[in-house]
């Protein structure tokens, strides 16, 4: 992967930030990405680090995090971003010392067409009738734990509809939605995320449809570069390489939960 397509990436993630930000607070590492009314999402709460590390360690950043997000009330959590991997990787086992959550995404584009799938009915939609489903989905996550949990992270997509244009694909069984994911285009950079099976209806083969008929309406809408983010950990890596998606670069996030 070139260092050009790693910079489209990283410049359509500041812009998709910037546009669904609710506050944008500087740092002494980088900026704070804040909506201080979806508390509970961490992904739309967090400081994006992108000056130089050299020296840098790991109690410094995750201070400068706590000065931060801790001066606004409801967040129960701190979190991090870092694009370097080298600093990243260095700075692991530091942040593990100090009680936080380690997190390794792999960035994937889409540039090989995929290993054939079966047929499945997919719709694209918008949050209105996807959320029903979205929410379905969030009441079988782990990390759910509340009913307030669950209707941020639902009604939060309707922030995504409005400020990044996000259609929603929805995989249909017998009439019944059974998965769901949504895409974005910024310019000429197609994203794909949050790839969702309800658990009764996994092993279709609903997941690989929906990523691929999101893949095409995003290119469908002028994206010559495609891509999603999976994490390094997990195997739906492994899926998404099988539909046609290639290791571009790694990230690193670092987590930590506030007890209340």
């Amino acid at each position: 992967m070139t260092d050009d397509a790693r910079e489209r990436i990283l410049a359509f993630e500041r812009q998709f930030e910037e546009r669904c930000a609710g506050r944008i607070e500087e740092t002494s590492f980088g900026r704070a990405y804040l909506h201080l009314g979806f508390p509970f999402r961490y992904s739309s709460n967090f400081v994006w680090v992108d000056r130089p590390l050299d020296g840098v360690e790991a109690d410094a950043l995750a201070a400068d995090a706590d000065r931060v997000l801790g001066a606004h009330d409801g967040f129960r959590h701190r979190k991090i971003q870092i694009d370097d991997e080298r600093h990243g990787a260095r700075l692991a086992g530091s942040f593990l010392e100090l009680g936080w959550r380690v997190h390794r995404d792999v960035f994937m584009v889409h540039a090989r067409e995929p290993e054939p799938r079966p047929e499945v009915d997919v719709i694209e939609t918008d949050f209105v009738t996807a959320g029903p489903v979205i929410a379905e989905v969030m009441q079988e996550q782990p990390y759910v734990d509340s009913d307030d949990v669950q209707r941020q992270l639902v009604d939060f997509r309707e922030v995504l509809e409005r400020q990044v244009g996000a259609r929603f694909f929805v995989a249909m069984v017998d009439g019944e939605p059974a998965a769901v994911c949504e895409a974005y285009v910024l310019g000429d950079v197609g994203q794909v995320e949050d790839v969702n099976t309800l658990e009764g209806f996994r092993g279709r083969g609903l997941a690989s449809a929906i990523v691929l008929a999101a893949a095409d309406w995003t290119r469908s809408r002028g994206a010559d570069l495609v891509f999603l983010i999976a994490d390094d950990d997990d195997w739906p890596k492994d899926l998404y390489r099988r539909l046609g998606f290639d290791d571009a670069f790694r990230t690193w996030g670092f987590t930590r939960v506030i007890d209340t």
